[in-house]
């Protein structure tokens, strides 16, 4: 390597370095935030991340890439102009009401890099710990290892709407192998969300641990609670998708979703209990539209996990403390974990130190009870 490749190459892992204490910052910032105290918010991020931007794009542009790796410098670049967008929107002066749209423009601009950077994680070695679990850092090598043989896609796939569904993504371990049988999560996004966003706060449970994503879209812009055939319906299609091309395991599905994401957890494991081996709605309300299957018994047996912030600012936290009492005395199988300082935001840690080893502890059901 000459100097000047070597350079380059020292140059590029300290931008690495910085993407990942501005990642682990954003992303902080993201669980945690509260509709009343955006600007706390915005001046958390912005003493974090400091004069990292516009930095970081202009010394960017001032590295000369050699010609290998020409094409790595332009993706980077790229996706370093989306982390600076998405930082530029979070941090502008928009709040209260206006604030919502700009969230939704911000977390979409910082998917787009995050979509970006994935593929080059081979060639940012400081980036590797922000894919996988802490547990898993020391065994980088097993899961960025393709099997040998011909086998479906891996890693993240993106499917059009088609034949009375949605459009949805999917992560499949890049291990992956057909030999065996594979568990899967369907993770529901949060209101006027996207399932091409919301499966990032899954990633690093499923690559450490060996889990196949289903992200779907809702068919309108937020899951049908008026008429929830339609999106069950297209969250089957999408299901049955996957079981074609993929070894799952279905007795281990599971299912969780965010908001109304949550509401939704709970209409379709109750109304399509078989399916699933848990289920884990997660700052989200029992619709009125569940009682009906409740009175039925449906999903009696179905292992629930119900996850509320003591500070939920849109679904009041009394309301939940309600529904588990409720399922309780009618002889539900619910656990409910309130966290005391979480409010409604995104669920990065959540998922990873709760609701992944709650789906961990349940017992496998049996093979005539996932057909």
């Amino acid at each position: 390597m000459g100097v000047a490749d070597k350079q380059y190459h020292e140059a590029i892992q300290n931008i690495a370095t910085k993407l990942l204490h501005f990642l682990r910052a954003f992303e902080t910032v993201q669980e945690e935030i509260h509709l009343a105290h955006v600007a706390e918010s915005q001046a958390r991020l912005r003493e974090a991340v400091g004069g990292l931007f516009p930095a970081l794009p202009a010394e960017l542009a001032t590295l000369s890439a050699p010609e290998p790796l020409q094409a790595f410098h332009a993706q980077l670049s790229e996706a370093v102009v989306c982390f600076a967008d998405a930082y530029a929107l979070f941090v502008s002066n928009s709040s209260g009401p206006q604030f919502g749209q700009t969230f939704v423009n911000s977390r979409q601009a910082l998917c787009r890099g995050l979509y970006l950077l994935y593929p080059l994680r081979a060639q940012l070695p400081p980036l590797q710990p922000y894919w996988v679990l802490p547990e898993g850092s020391p065994a980088l090598v097993e899961p960025e290892t393709t099997p040998q043989e011909e086998t479906a896609p891996v890693g993240f796939i993106h499917k059009d709407g088609g034949n009375w569904r949605a459009e949805y993504s999917l992560y499949v371990p890049e291990y992956y192998t057909p030999q065996q049988r594979w568990p899967l999560i369907i993770c529901l996004h949060g209101g006027f969300g996207r399932g091409d966003e919301y499966i990032w706060t899954w990633l690093r449970p499923a690559k450490s641990k060996g889990y196949l994503l289903l992200a779907p879209k809702s068919l309108g812009p937020t899951w049908s609670v008026l008429t929830p055939s339609l999106d069950i319906r297209s969250i089957q299609a999408m299901l049955d998708d996957v079981l074609t091309t993929y070894a799952v395991d279905r007795t281990r599905i599971y299912l969780t979703g965010l908001s109304d994401g949550g509401i939704f957890t709970y209409l379709l494991g109750l109304a399509r209990p078989e399916l699933f081996a848990g289920i884990a709605p997660v700052a989200g309300q029992m619709h009125t539209l569940v009682d009906t299957l409740l009175r039925q018994g449906r999903g009696k047996a179905l292992p629930i996990f119900v996850v509320h912030g003591g500070h939920d600012y849109i679904f009041p936290v009394d309301f939940t403390r309600q529904t588990c009492n409720l399922l309780t005395r009618l002889s539900y199988n619910v656990t409910y974990k309130e966290l005391p300082d979480w409010g409604h935001a995104y669920t990065y840690t959540i998922n990873e130190q709760l609701v992944l080893p709650w789906f961990e502890s349940l017992g496998v059901r049996s093979e005539e009870a996932a057909r």
